[in-house]
């Protein structure tokens, strides 16, 4: 239903390299719109009756428009930490480990929040599928008036999905660990401690996978890293001011994680107290989407203020896999 040159432009949009404005781009979207419904209502009260009449075609246009941005966008905080493949309803990819000598445990993560271990088999890494999304109140109506540009529309709606996602990873990246299992790969020092700890666990990682390594955690996490030296370099001293944390330790990078606030629990979704060691450049997250976005009404409960409730849907297949040769540090008080 969308044409190649509108796909190629909302792509442009996301990396800022448009040749419209974002008013100019918003204003295409729109017209491409409602060149296939009727005219919008000019009272907002009118607007549910409209979009019950409307809304299939509307929605299926949405839907393939966030689509696009949102293969772009997904998890670009992990960077080459994670492999992501999309592919059709129905289908399921098998992520391939190349080398499966060092990676003798895996994971699945559920849309419970519950992480289970399991072995590698045939260098396959197993995903299980869910369905993850979001709530979408009167945005749509916004855009549609002209109130918000497209650009702005896809922060709200599509990055907030990937955040959850993002979230997701890093609770799966640190409940792929078996700390029991490795006790000799499993610190718990104070922050005192902490350095000698990890120059001891990079060596051993280093060691056992003949590669670099990098450290991961969220940013509370690695902000407890510091240098055990007397003196702290106008670098580091950077860093802290910039980051709030050192991005490298004698010569290992950081690497920062996402993490979510859950308002409900009042508590974030990943401890902070948890750092990884792992080779740097291993792809360790393995996460397909099945199908595109599915964007249709909420009609559960009963608003009185004319605005629409949507959900943004997609199915999600989440795999990790970490090898019993990392390191893991829990940091204590």
């Amino acid at each position: 239903m969308i044409d190649n040159d509108v796909r190629q432009m909302v792509i442009d949009l996301h990396n800022g390299m448009c040749s419209y404005s974002r008013k100019e781009a918003s204003d295409v979207i729109r017209n491409m719109i409602f060149e296939q419904v009727e005219p919008l209502p000019e009272k907002k009260s009118n607007y549910r009756r409209w979009l019950k009449r409307n809304g299939n075609t509307v929605f299926e246009l949405l839907e393939e428009l966030i689509t696009i941005t949102h293969n772009e966008i997904t998890v670009e905080s992990f960077g080459d930490l994670v492999d992501v493949e999309t592919f059709d309803i129905g289908d399921k990819k098998e992520f391939i480990i190349q080398n499966d000598e060092l990676f003798k445990v895996g994971v699945m993560a559920t849309g419970a929040k519950t992480v289970h271990r399991q072995r590698i088999y045939d260098k396959k890494v197993d995903t299980k599928a869910f369905r993850l999304g979001v709530k979408i109140y009167a945005e749509m109506f916004d855009f549609l008036t002209g109130n918000i540009d497209w650009t702005l529309f896809v922060d709200r709606v599509s990055k907030s999905f990937d955040k959850r996602v993002c979230t997701l990873v890093t609770k799966t990246i640190f409940g792929a660990y078996d700390a029991v299992g490795n006790p000799n790969l499993c610190k718990a020092p104070n922050d005192s401690a902490l350095p000698a700890t990890l120059k001891e666990m990079i060596a051993k990682v280093a060691d056992s996978t003949g590669q670099e390594v990098r450290i991961l955690g969220t940013k509370t996490a690695l902000a407890h890293i510091k240098s055990d030296a007397t003196f702290i370099s106008d670098a580091e001293k950077d860093d802290r001011r910039n980051y709030g944390y050192t991005q490298v330790f004698e010569g290992t990078p950081l690497v920062p994680l996402p993490n979510y606030y859950d308002k409900t629990t009042g508590a974030f979704e990943v401890d902070d107290d948890m750092l990884l060691i792992v080779p740097a450049g291993e792809s360790l997250v393995k996460l397909g989407y099945e199908g595109d976005v599915e964007l249709y009404e909420d009609t559960e409960g009963d608003r009185r203020d004319y605005q629409i409730e949507m959900e943004m849907n997609r199915m999600i297949h989440l795999g990790v896999a970490i090898a019993s040769t990392y390191a893991m540090i829990k940091i204590t008080a």
